[in-house]
């Protein structure tokens, strides 16, 4: 297995789906298809490599609910959720056939069922029967009148038997004369053979039907039904190859020959199954390992590309060298969402999701993560006893009720952590949802805790601001700022102050806090987004702002009535938002909105992003939906005044690569030229954070020659200059 971990070049995406759970899978020549909810791949038999698809690859790929291959025209049928069917040829060629997606129908209009009749599909959807002419690539027919008295029914799936065609329903299953002739969409043409059970899985084996109901499967043959085989299981697939007929069933595999001979493959668990080429088993389970072949001896292989467990997602990292993503969540009252999800950590080599631990065992509901530049250290909090301590991707502490000042919620019995942050000298900061004692409370570097009353205990998450100043949402409304005025050890000279709607903020509740390295605070709420530009002042005159922009020659408030879920600042002090909309990018000075990704312009699985995080070094963002998380490398990233070890890639350029090049481990901020091998001025530009790119053209809009070229660069002082070489090839 292979997959290529790399932080990927300046301005692509990377998708980041769950694989485990895959559910369906497919034989296709030189390849296994496999689709989980959220994610699709294939493996390649003779190599066993491992390759994710999806929208960078032209697929919808999120809800595929059907795989189907057809040999004869080197086809893949793909069947979603959404009614969409798209046909993969010779493992490149997609095209889509819309007309079933796109129809007005009110209900589920997943395709539930696809079996192969000569050039012809025939399709299974809860409205009835598509019939699919693969050459043409469009729906021919559709028969939707055919349940008793001509009503529409769902077809569960559907064979052609010989001159017949059978249509599996929720009360047995249906037959009709399958010609030119006989008109399908009439219900007296439809006749039931066999009644009282629900029936999918339909096979056609030679003269004779194969079909699952409830824990049985059946043969139907010259107008006799034949029990087959009992197992109070699930029946994953009923497939022909060769002169065999294969029964993928979970508890083992049993193969029928036309001589009516049995065997059976021992497999535990299984959700889908089918053969390849060279006539070996693969099969999912739907619960993990993702994809699995049998080899000798029984021996099963696994395949899986790198992925979160789940697409359960809360809160990311905001920064660090590893992210750090929470699956779990609240209630709407703030109580417990009972998500055994955990969380998951994407590392240079991959992802690592809930490594087990003494300190981990026990705990759910996930929420609110952080990391502490200046330790090095990430925090997860939980909403049922407390919060973890890591050390690269290794738990160290577990901080709850025995050994710091969380106190649990009364009744319920739980240490809530609500919300974590650092500031400038390491010491981590906790808020205590429901405490019956202190709401906030201080670690120092040396593990020693300070507490800190607060007016209220209904704390959610909190950030610091370059002040000091502690700025906490409210459970029930608004936000509760606190200054400990950098006495820690005196609550004396302590004030706070509670912002609500009266001090500028467009609405009470609140979804998200950050600060920007300005010094601005940016407040995300459930209906738009307030600022304030000079937090310093927020004891003396607290009141909120909304920026007025420009855009498209209209004036109006930056990202008007947007819910705004997340907010996170990149190395060039940009704002990336998460909205119910997508993700708006926004300059520093929150004057112009430069990207908003959508699902209809990127790879993002769902326009309701729920939370963004970013990895320092490379400056790639993630941004996380419950349908999968994907990451896009921005042209910025985290950066100090001094240089680190300046890279430019893709390094060579190959001949025919449009995207940007780009260069990070940069100065803050650094001016940057690029000239070639006589030394004369190519390009010049300025460092967003460590990263800068770099188009391909000259400054006059040209293509530059083949040949080595040099990246001079300068930081923001001028103290600190750096050097690095890369080969072009237009």
């Amino acid at each position: 297995m292979s997959q290529n971990l790399l932080a990927p070049a300046g301005g692509t995406w990377r998708i980041h789906a769950s694989y485990r759970e895959a559910r369906i899978c497919e034989a296709a020549g030189d390849y296994i298809y496999a689709a989980s909810a959220g994610g699709f791949f294939r493996v390649l038999i003779k190599t066993g490599e491992v390759k994710v698809l999806g929208k960078l690859d032209g697929f919808q790929s999120i809800g595929i609910t059907t795989l189907n291959y057809v040999p004869e025209l080197k086809t893949l049928i793909i069947g979603y959720s959404n009614g969409l069917i798209e046909l993969l040829k010779n493992d490149e060629q997609i095209s889509e056939i819309t007309g079933f997606s796109t129809k007005l129908l009110q209900g589920d209009k997943s395709i539930l069922h696809v079996s192969v009749s000569g050039e012809k599909a025939i399709v299974s959807t809860n409205f009835g029967l598509l019939e699919v002419d693969l050459k043409k690539e469009e729906i021919r027919d559709s028969y939707t009148a055919i349940g008793p008295g001509g009503t529409a029914i769902p077809i569960l799936a559907a064979a052609v038997v010989g001159d017949s065609i059978f249509a599996g329903t929720a009360d047995g299953v249906i037959r009709a004369r399958y010609s030119s002739t006989v008109n399908l969409n009439d219900y007296n043409n439809w006749k039931p053979c066999f009644t009282g059970k629900n029936c999918t899985r339909l096979c056609a084996f030679g003269d004779s039907l194969f079909f699952a109901a409830d824990s049985v499967v059946y043969r139907y043959r010259s107008g006799n039904v034949r029990l087959v085989a009992v197992q109070k299981r699930n029946t994953g697939r009923i497939q022909q190859y060769g002169n065999s007929l294969h029964i993928f069933r979970g508890g083992g595999i049993f193969k029928l020959t036309t001589a009516g001979t049995f065997a059976r493959t021992q497999v535990n668990i299984l959700s889908d199954g089918c053969i390849d080429n060279n006539g070996v088993y693969w099969f999912c389970t739907g619960i993990g390992p993702s994809l699995l072949r049998i080899g000798e001896n029984n021996q099963e292989y696994s395949y899986e590309p790198t992925g979160p467990a789940g697409n359960s997602v809360f809160a990311m990292t905001k920064s660090g060298n590893n992210l750090f993503t929470s699956a779990g969540g609240v209630s709407n009252t703030f109580g417990n969402a009972f998500n055994p999800a955990g969380f998951y950590i994407f590392t240079p080599s991959g992802w690592l999701s809930n490594p087990s631990s003494s300190f981990n065992s026990g705990l759910y509901d996930y929420t609110f993560v952080h990391y502490n530049p200046v330790t090095r250290r990430n925090y997860l909090a939980t909403h049922t006893n407390g919060m973890l301590e890591f050390s690269g991707i290794n738990a160290i502490n577990r901080w709850d009720a025995t050994n710091s000042p969380l106190k649990p919620t009364p009744v319920v019995n739980m240490v809530r952590v609500s919300g974590v942050a650092s500031d400038p000298k390491g010491n981590i900061w906790v808020t205590n949802f429901g405490s019956p004692g202190a709401a906030l409370h201080m670690m120092n570097r040396s593990g020693a805790w300070t507490s800190f009353n607060l007016s209220t205990t209904d704390v959610g998450n909190l950030i610091i601001d370059q002040n000091g100043f502690k700025w906490i949402q409210l459970v029930a409304g608004g936000i509760l700022v606190y200054d400990d005025n950098k006495t820690p050890a005196n609550p004396a000279d302590d004030r706070q102050v509670t912002l609500t709607n009266r001090n500028g903020l467009i609405t009470n509740d609140i979804l998200s806090l950050s600060c920007d390295s300005s010094g601005f605070v940016w407040i995300g709420t459930t209906q738009g987004l307030n600022v304030f530009t000079n937090p310093a002042d927020v004891f003396e005159n607290g009141s909120a702002d909304r920026l007025i922009i420009r855009q498209n020659g209209v004036d109006g408030y930056l990202l008007g009535e947007e819910s705004i879920n997340d907010i996170c600042v990149d190395g060039g002090n940009r704002k990336w938002f998460a909205t119910n909309n997508g993700v708006f990018l926004v300059d520093a000075n929150g004057q112009t909105v430069l990207k908003n990704y959508r699902t209809d312009n990127s790879p993002l699985p769902d326009n309701r992003v729920l939370c963004i995080g970013q990895l320092d070094q490379s400056g790639e963002v993630f941004f996380g939906t419950d349908k999968g998380i994907v990451s896009y490398r921005s042209d910025a990233s985290a950066a100090s005044q001094k240089f680190g070890k300046v890279r430019v890639y893709p390094n060579p350029v190959r001949p025919g690569y449009s995207g940007p090049i780009t260069i990070d481990g940069l100065a803050k901020d650094a001016e940057v030229r690029i000239t070639d091998a006589a030394g004369f001025l190519v390009y010049k530009t300025k460092a967003n954070g460590g990263t800068a790119t770099w188009n391909g053209t000259r400054l006059d809009g040209t293509r530059p020659n083949s040949g080595v070229y040099f990246v001079f660069a300068i930081n923001a002082d001028g103290t600190e200059t750096e050097m690095a070489r890369f080969i072009f090839i237009p």
